[in-house]
């Protein structure tokens, strides 16, 4: 018996619906054969228990609440629709590897930065949540100032989405943020 691999069996019911389905139709060929036969039972047991399905809720949830906490202007800007597609399609690729809300969110900028996602606000939005995470993730170093380029005026685009308005029609002014931790370990940044 490994404890291990069942506990890792068990979570791939919960975060893989595709694994909790070939459990379901082709039980025991599905799971990993160093698994005992009382193991295998188990967990085909439980991927047909409909119960799972809350656990999978569940799970779903602190994944979005992470990626709203971290990147809620990218989140704004997407809107419900678009960013349910996206986060469908990153969890579609990106098997959650971390409870840390910072890696995720990372993962999921660069994501989207790959993505051909037609909007002319969203490099720069991503590009501004991005930096700021990267300030964030370094709270107890010195991390080197962060740089963001921004073609549309960023305090009316910030600005918008900060109060929960899609943007529309931001003016173009080229400018350059500029970000640094403080010595009371905040976040400022500053606009030229």
């Amino acid at each position: 018996m490994s404890l291990h691999t069942f506990q890792t069996g068990l979570a791939r019911l919960i975060v893989d619906p595709d694994f909790r389905e070939r459990v379901q139709h082709c039980a025991a060929s599905a799971l990993d054969a160093s698994l005992s036969a009382r193991e295998k039972s188990r967990l085909i047991q439980i991927a047909a228990d409909p119960g799972l399905d809350i656990n999978r809720t569940l799970h779903k949830g602190f994944r979005l609440g992470k990626l709203r906490a971290m990147l809620p202007l990218t989140c704004q800007l997407l809107g419900p629709g678009r960013l349910a597609r996206e986060v469908s399609a990153f969890w579609a690729e990106r098997a959650p590897s971390s409870f840390y809300f910072i890696p995720e969110a990372l993962e999921f900028c660069d994501f989207l930065a790959r993505r051909k996602i037609r909007n002319k606000y969203l490099s720069e939005v991503l590009a501004y949540e991005r930096a700021t995470l990267e300030l964030e993730k370094a709270r107890h170093d010195n991390p080197p100032p962060q740089t963001v380029r921004f073609q549309h005026d960023p305090r009316v685009l910030l600005t918008a989405l900060a109060a929960g308005r899609r943007p529309r029609a931001v003016p173009l002014r080229p400018s350059l943020a500029l970000g640094k931790r403080d010595s009371q370990a905040g976040i400022t940044w500053q606009l030229s």
